[in-house]
């Protein structure tokens, strides 16, 4: 049995849905589900307190324009929506599931808040800039790094083999190849599909560490957003290790399907509209 294959098997452990966080599987049920009811929606989330504290907090990050902070549930549904409401709470189950503490936490922390500001830049970029109002663009990008989560819980030490080779010059999916034999992208994607998340969201996933303009799929604009909020974050100080150069960005495949502002312009844009220091929610 080579090395992937024992990954394979390993990461199946977080295959089933009573592995999960109790909130986090009927978050997914209502999200599989063609009708979602408010009510049960926020009787879950009121149900579990450190859900609760972290989608407030995510909400008030989220929700630009607005006078006033959110503190309740009325507040953020009426602020930013039902599904937003929806895919923040999902979000935030899930990542429950990979929590950790002790030596992990400042990995985790960093990672974490990584996929945070993807979520929340592609969001922005995609209202902002695009006029996209697809709530499938801050979920896209908050769980892009599923399997990185994975990898983080089951293979820590794998996790700081792949940060030393990033750090000395390899790109992620370089440093993830030449330690694992394949990278994390594929993990996430393997969870995506066992866990029952949308096809887009598995898609965006799978391929975002890939250059865009050169993928032949029905989600490569989505692709294209979240592979530059995922570069964005980087660059303004939210990357997933300490230092290096993680990923590589396919500029020219991204602004073949997106017209947007040059990077440069964008990011000064972002660190000056959005508050992602607020990102502290664990």
């Amino acid at each position: 049995m080579n090395q992937v294959e024992k990954i394979r098997i390993q990461i199946q452990t977080l295959k089933k849905l009573p592995t999960l966080s109790h909130s986090a599987e009927r978050i997914l049920r209502l999200t599989n589900s063609e009708l979602t009811h408010l009510d049960e929606l926020i009787n879950i989330i009121e149900n579990d307190p450190p859900i609760l504290s972290k989608v407030l907090s995510l909400a008030n990050i989220i929700c630009l324009g607005y006078s006033g902070p959110i503190t309740n549930l009325k507040d953020a549904l009426f602020k930013i929506g039902f599904n937003n409401l929806k895919n923040v709470a999902l979000s935030i189950s899930i990542f429950s599931l990979f929590k950790v503490s002790g030596q992990r936490e400042k990995t985790y922390k960093r990672l974490f808040k990584h996929s945070v500001a993807t979520g929340i830049i592609s969001k922005y970029i995609a209202e902002e800039f695009l006029d996209i109002r697809d709530e499938s663009s801050f979920t896209a990008g908050i769980l892009h790094d599923l399997g990185l989560f994975a990898l983080h819980h089951l293979y820590y030490e794998a996790f700081l083999k792949i940060e030393n080779l990033v750090i000395t010059g390899k790109n992620i999916t370089e440093a993830e190849n030449e330690v694992i034999d394949l990278d994390h992208s594929i993990i996430g994607k393997w969870l995506a599909e066992w866990w029952g998340l949308p096809e887009e969201i598995g898609e965006v996933i799978l391929y975002h560490h890939e250059d865009p303009g050169k993928l032949d799929n029905k989600y490569r604009r989505n692709i294209a957003l979240i592979h530059l909020a995922n570069y964005v974050a980087e660059k303004i100080g939210y990357g997933i290790y300490d230092g290096g150069r993680e990923s590589v960005f396919y500029e020219s495949g991204v602004y073949s399907l997106l017209t947007l502002p040059e990077v440069g312009e964008l990011v000064n844009h972002i660190k000056s509209e959005i508050p992602l220091e607020e990102i502290n929610i664990l």
